[in-house]
């Protein structure tokens, strides 16, 4: 997703040609995660939530990543990749030259942290995964017996993941799903009333969100807000879907 594209940033690394960058609302990111921290067990809070803070920058990253590898494959050069709080984007320097592979570039996203919670949760052993992302083990994996904080910290991990590629596939905008299926209706109908189908689907969608996020998590009901937000915006004005 493409959002906030003037905040301050900072480049950390480059992979070859792309710049590697992050902005100043990846601060956020250890505030809004205070509650995880409230919830683990005392003597492992400080190292699990350092490396759950390490792990949610690398999944974004990752997210990111898999949009810049499809988008080589498509032979469309990517010139950076920014990391924020809880969002981040691959800036693609030419457009794809098929709707088509616009679209699997986009779903490159998603797959990447759906692989990833795979990754974590073959980690843990494989346990049950119940309808709200929580783990029923039979069995905790041998290899985190000793070490609780690396165990909650994977734990949490491998949640948001899935829930990045759950909501990600979601359809509003800046989301990929919302770009998805703005191409995929584009297709059937002028894609100026596709975005505007998108964007008054994207305002049910940010309201749930933030009504559901008050009873689960305020991250999740601040996102839910940004995203009713802009998908109002764009459905008064639903040209301005062409930029996202």
């Amino acid at each position: 997703m493409n959002i906030l594209d003037d905040t301050p940033r900072l480049e950390l690394f480059r992979l070859g040609s792309v710049s590697v960058k992050i902005d100043v609302t990846f601060i956020l990111v250890p505030l809004f995660l205070i509650g995880i921290l409230q919830q683990a067990p005392l003597a492992i809070a400080g190292p699990a939530f350092a490396a759950i803070v390490a792990g949610v920058f690398f999944s974004v990253l990752f997210h990111e990543l898999g949009h810049t590898a499809l988008a080589r494959i498509f032979g469309v050069p990517v010139g950076e990749i920014l990391v924020g709080g809880f969002y981040g984007y691959a800036r693609m320097l030419e457009a794809p030259q098929s709707t088509a592979a616009n679209i699997i570039i986009l779903f490159a996203g998603p797959l990447a942290n759906a692989l990833l919670f795979l990754g974590l949760w073959h980690l843990l052993g494989s346990p049950e995964v119940t309808y709200s992302g929580h783990f029923n083990f039979t069995e905790r994996p041998y290899w985190l017996a000793d070490k609780p904080w690396l165990l909650y910290a994977t734990m949490t991990l491998a949640r948001i993941n899935l829930a990045m590629a759950i909501f990600n596939l979601l359809p509003a905008f800046p989301l990929d799903g919302g770009r998805i299926y703005r191409d995929i209706a584009g297709t059937v109908v002028p894609r100026v009333t596709a975005a505007k189908i998108v964007a008054a689907l994207g305002v049910a969608v940010g309201l749930w969100a933030a009504v559901t996020g008050l009873r689960i998590d305020l991250v999740l009901t601040l996102i839910g807000a940004q995203i009713a937000i802009v998908n109002w915006a764009i459905l008064k004005q639903p040209a301005d879907a062409e930029q996202l």
